[in-house]
């Protein structure tokens, strides 16, 4: 049977030197892209044929007067596993952080370069809403280290506090939007 698991790309820098190292970070990055893309269209037919949804979590489906309240998290490493949707743009990458344009190249290539080479980067900005967290700011960085294999990413969290029943939840399964395959 094929293989769709995509391959892992080596960003270390430890033998490279010189003007060729840009290049070669670059070529690696955008070779994590694609790879990243392509396991969008295999995650996207994976879950159609489960009749699973594919998407992110849109939190501007909850409506103004269920949110209770809101407070400071503060930073915390949140599992990337645990982060199940977004604030504003769930139509760019899927419930796995795949980016699903190619016009997210740019911008997500930068920040894979900017991780192989050690370049500190800010906390991502989660909203916690009961297990569940919800990209505010950070996307990318978020897509990037999932497809760098890290389990785990710093971020920012506000938790709010909702009433009644959340939109999704007649949707799909916790399980699987906790765990997607």
């Amino acid at each position: 049977m094929f293989d769709l698991r995509p391959p892992v790309y080596d960003f270390s820098l430890s033998e490279r030197t010189g003007a060729n190292s840009h290049a070669i970070l670059l070529h690696s990055a955008l070779h994590l892209f694609n790879a990243a893309r392509w396991s969008s269209t295999v995650e996207r037919g994976k879950c159609a044929l489960r009749r699973e949804s594919w998407r992110l979590m849109d939190l501007g489906l909850i409506p103004p007067s269920q949110v209770r309240g809101r407070r400071y998290g503060g930073i915390q490493s949140v599992a990337i596993s645990q982060i199940c949707g977004s604030m504003n743009r769930s139509n760019d990458f899927d419930r796995c952080f795949h980016p699903l344009s190619d016009r997210l190249r740019g911008r997500w290539t930068n920040i894979a370069i900017a991780r192989s080479q050690a370049v500190p980067l800010p906390p991502v900005s989660l909203v916690q809403v009961g297990c569940c967290y919800f990209v505010e700011d950070g996307h990318h960085r978020i897509s990037v280290a999932r497809a760098l294999g890290e389990s785990a990413i710093d971020a920012e969290v506000t938790v709010w506090e909702v009433s009644g029943r959340l939109p999704w939840e007649a949707q799909l399964p916790l399980q699987s939007v906790l765990q997607p395959a």
